[in-house]
């Protein structure tokens, strides 16, 4: 019994029942056919389920601000801009993909630093431009000041 992965990378794929898809029908514009077919595909991934991710992965990606989230850790991803079922599964589990995939990669951790001296004059010499070129702007000249 072989059971179905969904590759992320080399090092990391879901089980497929892992993934459980929900159907309903599209709204918007369609016709007749956004009536009577059920394509638009919701797909519910359980976080903290499948532990082959790691603690920080699922961290990063519970962080991101575009990812629908309940409180029992299910990410909710919902897709109806394909025609058919099945484009919006597809479309569904490559976000998924897309999302896990940029919780892999580890961010940078910002080190701050102190403005240069150049860079430092840089700026005042184009406050000062800023400053005569708007203060050429005030002068006005009254007809009793000749």
């Amino acid at each position: 019994m072989d059971k179905k992965l969904l590759r992320i990378n080399d090092q990391y794929s879901i089980p497929e029942e892992a993934l459980t898809f929900k159907t309903s029908r599209s709204s918007g514009p369609g016709g007749q056919n956004v009536n009577k077919v059920e394509s638009k595909v919701r797909l519910i991934y359980n976080i903290f389920i499948h532990e082959e991710l790691p603690a920080d992965v699922r961290f990063r990606l519970m962080a991101f601000p575009d990812i629908k989230l309940t409180k029992d850790g299910l990410v909710m991803i919902t897709e109806q801009r394909g025609a058919s079922q099945y484009e919006n599964k597809e479309l569904a589990v490559k976000l998924l993909k897309s999302y896990i995939k940029k919780a892999l990669t580890v961010p940078k951790i910002r080190k701050a630093t102190n403005p240069t001296r150049v860079s430092k004059e840089d700026r005042l010499q184009t406050k000062h431009i800023t400053s005569e070129r708007k203060r050429t702007r005030n002068k006005r000249i009254g007809i009793d000041e000749e």
